[in-house]
């Protein structure tokens, strides 16, 4: 045993104990490191999804918004008439039809049954009727005299059952009114 140093051996015991506390920390934090990029790789790709999901939550809100206006249908009609029907599932309010900027003279509201008739188009244009359609229910059709029906001149504004205005043209095109 002469060849041990019992008064060195403390501090070379207290030396490796210390390296390996030393080297657990360094696995340690390593370890923590390696946890850490992997939680913002996480949240990274958690927010890109929930991105996605905001995306897809706002068009399915603006085409729940639009869908109504969507089935409202404008058809000009003879030299001087214009028919819109309503294919949605709740009447719209307050229709307007305008061809340059003129509101109609005369408007009447149908169920398609009905048909237009001499005697419908007549009261048209002798103004049996007010120039606009207060209420004009699911799958009816208003008709209204007007000016001129020529193609990009017309467009109707009405106001759906949530209460939105709209204003939709021959060509297809619809917007808010005011936006």
């Amino acid at each position: 045993m002469d060849w041990i140093d019992w008064g060195d051996a403390p501090t070379w015991l207290g030396a490796v104990f210390a390296a390996a506390a030393a080297g657990a920390a360094v696995w340690t934090l390593k370890s923590q490191r390696d946890q850490i990029d992997e939680q913002r790789r996480f949240i990274a790709e958690q927010s890109m999804n929930l991105g996605l999901e905001r995306q897809a939550l706002l068009a399915a809100a603006q085409e729940r918004h639009e869908a109504q206006a969507r089935k409202i249908r404008l058809y000009p009609q003879a030299p001087t008439y214009v028919q819109v029907v309503n294919d949605s599932d709740d009447p719209i309010y307050d229709v307007h039809c305008e061809a340059r900027g003129m509101p109609a003279l005369h408007a009447v509201e149908l169920a398609p049954s009905e048909g237009v008739g001499a005697g419908i188009l007549a009261d048209l244009v002798q103004g049996a009727s007010r120039p606009y359609v207060h209420r004009l229910g699911v799958g009816r059709e208003a008709w209204f005299h007007v000016v001129t029906n020529e193609r990009g001149a017309v467009h109707i504004r009405f106001t759906d059952a949530a209460g939105n205005k709209w204003v939709c043209d021959d060509a297809g095109g619809l917007h808010e009114a005011g936006a």
